[in-house]
């Protein structure tokens, strides 16, 4: 008998067969798609795979209603919330059980007295009057979906494709991805310079620097502040960071800046 003969046949995948089928006819579009986009190495992969988790199990859905509705929360707390989400949805995906720690990330989620990062102390029974049932139930349905596919072994982790893939189409310029940091700088370059021929056409950046609130760190201290936990900042930062400069230092604004590095 031959040596090949001796082995054992792997165990079939427990998932369903028309997931497996999906997972691995995606898996080398999404890793061209992602070495593309400068993600490498363990810790930027789970990085990316945190700002998918927050996309899919809480920014894309009722949460969305919520902030356009009176009580719910506004840019300065969806922005403040995602970033200070996306540590504790890297915790769960790193945890030693990963059940264990999505399901932690749902408690976190759904908890009705937890202040939100940016509201003043806000908790979801404020913001989410009105909502609290759907968004209960896309919570849930969400992380039972992932739980569900975490049973697949016909790939090394089932979660990276998705989470990964969700977090390039709709969170490119997170916090968390590559660009972010770029996105930072580009901040720092139009306070340091409001009339930055690329930033501040229509005088953003001058406006911005004449309403800094007084609460505001220094340069240093703000980038420092940026990179590693926005939702520190005080609301009035964060009200004038998401009405002033955010936007202009991402697209469409960012995408002249990278033509311009490109000449």
């Amino acid at each position: 008998m031959s040596q090949d003969s001796k082995r054992i046949a792997p165990a079939p995948c427990p998932g369903d067969p028309h997931n497996c089928e999906v997972l691995l006819s995606s898996q080398e579009a999404y890793r061209e798609r992602y070495g593309k986009a400068d993600i490498s190495g363990q810790e930027a992969v789970v990085s990316a795979m945190a700002v998918g988790l927050v996309i899919d199990v809480w920014r894309n859905g009722p949460v969305e209603d919520m902030h356009c509705g009176k009580r719910g929360p506004d840019d300065a707390a969806m922005f403040a919330e995602s970033t200070a989400l996306h540590e504790q949805a890297v915790t769960a995906l790193t945890a030693g059980s990963r059940p264990i720690g999505l399901l932690e990330f749902e408690d976190h989620l759904l908890d009705r007295e937890r202040p939100w990062a940016g509201t003043g102390g806000k908790i979801l029974k404020d913001l989410g009057y009105g909502f609290l049932g759907q968004y209960r139930r896309h919570v849930k349905d969400h992380i039972n979906r992932l739980l569900d596919l975490g049973h697949h072994t016909c790939i090394s982790d089932p979660l990276e494709p998705l989470l990964v893939t969700t977090a390039l189409l709709y969170g490119r310029h997170h916090k968390g991805m590559p660009r972010w940091p770029v996105i930072v700088e580009r901040i720092g370059i139009l306070l340091a310079d409001p009339t930055h021929a690329e930033g501040g056409q229509d005088g953003q950046g001058v406006r911005a620097l004449a309403q800094m609130p007084q609460e505001t760190p220094s340069p240093e201290g703000l980038t420092a502040a940026l990179l590693s936990a926005p939702s520190s900042l005080p609301v009035p930062v964060l009200e004038w960071l998401s009405h002033h400069l955010l936007y202009c230092a991402a697209p469409p604004y960012s995408l002249r800046w990278d033509e311009q590095s490109r000449k």
